[in-house]
């Protein structure tokens, strides 16, 4: 009888052991999984945590005027909106207008992309977008247009970024 009880105990702890090392690796699978999505996405930034802060003479900052990337990768750049002309329920978001070189207008190659958020009346909200070069994107400098605008108004902010792609 003392070794059946034994045996019980044994078997209830391997299976305890077993049960941990599924949990934790689902708890590192979702973990890994928000932070793809965030990568891809961009974040939202607390006001206390932002670097730079937008606002009435200068309504859509960016973290740096220009930055340099190479082709065929990604980086995240914060940028602070000030809402003096969006509805106060309104989400806002950032987009990517248009890039040019010297030459020419690029149609694409050259992406931005940012989750939307709601920004009171007064005050600025901080955005960490995330920036794609694509690898047909040539080496040089590259003015491109962004702006916040709102998703149920024509209002918007506009402001230029100098994008400089590297090999």
């Amino acid at each position: 009888m003392r070794k059946g009880s034994m045996q019980l105990g044994i078997n209830a702890i391997v299976v305890l052991i077993i049960a941990l090392a599924i949990l934790g690796l689902a708890m590192s699978f979702v973990t890994s999984l928000f932070k793809g999505g965030q990568e891809k996405l961009g974040s939202l930034i607390g006001r206390t945590e932002l670097p730079i802060h937008a606002d009435a003479t200068e309504p859509l900052k960016f973290e740096r005027s220009d930055i340099t990337i190479k082709s065929g990768k990604t980086t995240e750049l914060k940028v602070s909106v000030y809402n003096s002309n969006f509805q106060a329920d309104e989400d806002v978001f950032i987009r990517l207008v248009d890039c040019q070189d010297a030459e020419k207008e690029i149609e694409n190659g050259i992406d931005l992309s940012s989750l939307s958020q709601k920004i009171p009346l007064g005050t600025d909200g901080g955005y960490g977008v995330i920036i794609t070069v694509s690898d047909e994107v040539e080496p040089g400098t590259y003015i491109c247009s962004i702006e916040a605008r709102g998703y149920d108004s024509d209002n918007f902010v506009s402001q230029q970024l100098f994008v400089n792609v590297i090999v």
